[in-house]
């Protein structure tokens, strides 16, 4: 007898049911089921965190706080804050102003711990605008000026800077030194020393060299610059934020070149000076 294979195989008549299709087989609600476990999940996580950077704020915050809080003991508490956060959220931790409306940079400076601000500064690779205008009011604060140095916070011209490092020359060394006050009604004396390598080809090519200090509570610049005539000049005043004050200054000049060579010295009424911030 013949057969008919089409009617054999005929989806349409065939008495075996088909598979449920995929969606048919989804559970009512499984899958809200799931993206609410991932929502609770991310909720925990970012509980966690939180709960963390509070912690690692409150120990920070008892180091800057603190007086003569002993360095060794703040570093190995430093390290062990840094472990707990990411690198990005422990630098930007550092970098906000949240502990008394100040960042703990801040108040490392003004309290004058010098390795508590070493120990921060390792973890940052650079300081944000707001956090760098910050510190440049606290220098001053402290009359700190290897802290200003450190943190790289001076105003730098990038033409010159660019010419330094294209001549390979090393940077420029200032140094500091403050004589004791006494009592409040005297006057602030210090010594601020420059050494400028590559100087008269500098300033012959970019026509300003201009360096900015921290001394006797204030931040100062000093600058060489060629006038109109092509004659030096000597300059020098106050920085913003710095308040206005009048100065009595004198100046020597040494070419390392010729050691033996007598000393220039000039007085403030000998060369020009800005007692103003400049903006």
């Amino acid at each position: 007898m013949a057969t008919n294979l089409s009617q054999s195989f005929d989806d349409s008549k065939s008495v075996v049911n088909a598979p449920a299709s995929y969606e048919a087989t989804l559970l009512p609600g499984s899958f809200s089921a799931s993206a609410q476990s991932f929502s609770l999940s991310s909720l925990f996580s970012f509980l966690f965190i939180d709960h963390q950077r509070i912690m690692v704020l409150s120990r920070i915050r008892d180091i800057v706080l603190t007086p003569n809080f002993a360095p060794s003991s703040a570093i190995s508490i430093i390290n062990a804050c840094a472990a707990d956060l990411t690198p990005k959220r422990f630098s930007k931790l550092l970098q906000t102003p949240n502990i008394e409306g100040h960042t703990a940079l801040y108040w490392a400076i003004v309290n004058k711990q010098r390795e508590v601000l070493s120990a921060f500064a390792a973890f940052i690779s650079e300081c944000s605008p707001a956090c760098s205008s910050e510190l440049r009011l606290a220098c001053p604060l402290a009359s700190d000026h290897t802290s200003f140095t450190q943190l790289k916070l001076a105003s730098i011209d990038a033409k010159g800077e660019a010419l330094r490092r294209t001549l390979g020359c090393p940077p420029d060394e200032i140094e500091v030194h403050e004589a004791s006050r006494v009592g409040e009604s005297s006057d602030y004396q210090f010594a601020a020393s420059f050494r400028i390598r590559m100087f008269q080809k500098r300033l012959r090519i970019t026509h300003k060299l201009k360096h900015e200090f921290v001394a006797g509570g204030r931040i100062w610049w000093f600058c060489f610059d060629i006038g109109i005539k092509g004659k030096w000049r000597i300059v020098f005043g106050l920085s913003s934020p710095s308040m206005p004050v009048c100065p009595k200054a004198s100046f020597w000049i040494e070419d390392n070149r010729e050691p033996g060579r007598k000393l220039q010295h000039m007085k403030d009424s000998e060369f020009c000076e800005t007692l103003v911030p400049d903006q």
